[in-house]
């Protein structure tokens, strides 16, 4: 029994946090609510209750599942066994199971250009960020241009595939994609490697449009010129459209959307 109050007593503030934090798009549910059943519910109640009022506490967020794994002792234990898809699997089954709807976190991707390679790239990885600001990746400026992405998966979003070549001297370059087809394409292409799925977005309807609170993310390819591909991701419309009187070509749906961005809350 003191083991059992002890859970319960953290396990609220546990339960918190999901309003702010999204479980991974590829969360399993039904795998979280198998691990609950074979791993939690030994001591907490079967079939997901994980403590006391938890529907009105909130439910499921992978952050605090994996701060109980280091903090609570009964359950330090599980954190060299669980892996993080472990914990997301959790934490989705958690909130589905309390029916709560996690409110997506954003993350700013930051464009940058490079005046020697006429080249554009654009990352939200924060550590690439900084070494893009401080010169440690030298010749590279931002542009003042950015656009919001999802910093985890969420109900609806696609991952961003993102490449890298060196097949075009010093002049590298880098390629992103939300379309599953294209990303597996462009994988089977030894001129490119396959760095991961660094943001989320959600993918655009045929004709081009986005669904509600989300916004076009446009995509230009300069066709070469330079002797090496570049692509440029934009939200600017009518940046779009000067690009294009420079010899750049759109890419996409409709109108050249390759992406859908969740759109800045109004001030």
């Amino acid at each position: 029994m003191p083991r059992l109050s002890r859970l319960l007593r953290f396990l609220p503030a546990l339960l918190v946090a999901l309003a702010c934090t999204a479980p991974a798009a590829a969360a399993d549910v039904a795998r979280g609510q198998s691990l609950y059943n074979s791993i939690c519910a030994t001591c907490h109640n079967p079939g997901g209750n994980p403590g006391p009022d938890p529907i009105k506490k909130g439910a499921g967020a992978p952050s605090l599942i994996a701060l109980a794994l280091r903090t609570v002792v009964e359950m330090s234990p599980l954190e060299t066994t669980l892996t993080a898809t472990d914990v997301d699997d959790l934490a989705a089954y958690l909130a589905l199971r309390f029916n709560v709807t996690p409110v997506p976190q954003t993350a700013v991707a930051v464009e940058y250009y490079h005046q020697a390679f006429d080249h554009f790239f654009v990352t939200a990885i924060a550590d690439e960020i900084t070494k893009l600001d401080n010169g440690t990746f030298a010749g590279w400026q931002r542009t003042g241009q950015h656009f919001d992405v999802y910093a985890g998966g969420t109900v609806g979003a696609s991952p961003v595939c993102r490449f890298f070549s060196t097949a075009f001297g010093a002049k590298s370059s880098h390629f992103y994609t939300a379309s599953p087809s294209e990303c597996e394409i462009v994988k089977s292409n030894p001129s490119w490697t396959f760095e991961g799925e660094v943001f989320w977005v959600v993918t655009p309807n045929e004709d081009g449009t986005c669904a509600a609170g989300h916004m076009p993310v446009y995509r230009l390819y300069n066709n070469g010129m330079g002797e090496a591909p570049n692509h440029r991701l934009t939200v600017n419309s009518g940046l779009q459209a000067e690009m294009q009187t420079m010899g750049w070509i759109p890419e996409g749906y409709g109108i050249g959307v390759t992406m859908c961005a969740p759109a800045p809350a109004p001030e």
